[in-house]
């Protein structure tokens, strides 16, 4: 049997290394603008022709798993986005306006032969992919340095 002691002392042993936890996955701003700029950038290649926005979405592609293992690399682990917690909603929210903002200009480039407003899409998503990706970052760290509660 422990001590109310020693289950104290685990406790903040448990917030100390969720902190540090915390710190090490704090991005720093320009990481938030990387995401805003792959995220505006798959709506914006709707501009292109259409084997150019093949192209382009396929370069996207391989510079976000790049991305992916840098980061991995770096850390030694890569937080899933879509993880259960605060930080869902606002993963769900940036999918939920990429798609609309991507359908969006495919709809208009193929059907009305527009491609100048995938550019102004993709600048809107661009802006608000790196807002939310600063916002998912924010909620990340505040869950990782909330209180560990006893069971």
């Amino acid at each position: 049997m422990s001590t109310s002691a020693e289950a104290a002392a685990a406790l903040e042993g448990a917030r100390v290394a969720r902190a540090r936890l915390a710190d090490r996955t704090r991005c720093p701003p320009h990481m938030h603008v990387v995401f805003g700029l792959l995220m505006g950038g798959l709506v914006a290649s709707e501009a292109a022709s259409d084997r150019g926005t093949l192209v382009i979405e396929g370069i996207i592609v391989v510079l976000g798993l790049a991305l992916f293992a840098w980061q991995r690399r770096r850390l030694g682990y890569f937080v899933n986005g879509y993880r259960r917690g605060r930080t869902r909603p606002v993963a769900l929210a940036i999918l939920g306006v990429y798609l609309v903002l991507f359908s969006t200009a495919a709809y208009l480039k193929a059907f009305m032969g527009l491609h100048w407003p995938a550019l102004v899409l993709g600048a809107v998503m661009f802006g608000l992919a790196t807002w939310g990706s600063a916002v998912w970052n924010a909620r990340y760290a505040a869950e990782m340095t909330a209180p560990v509660e006893a069971a």
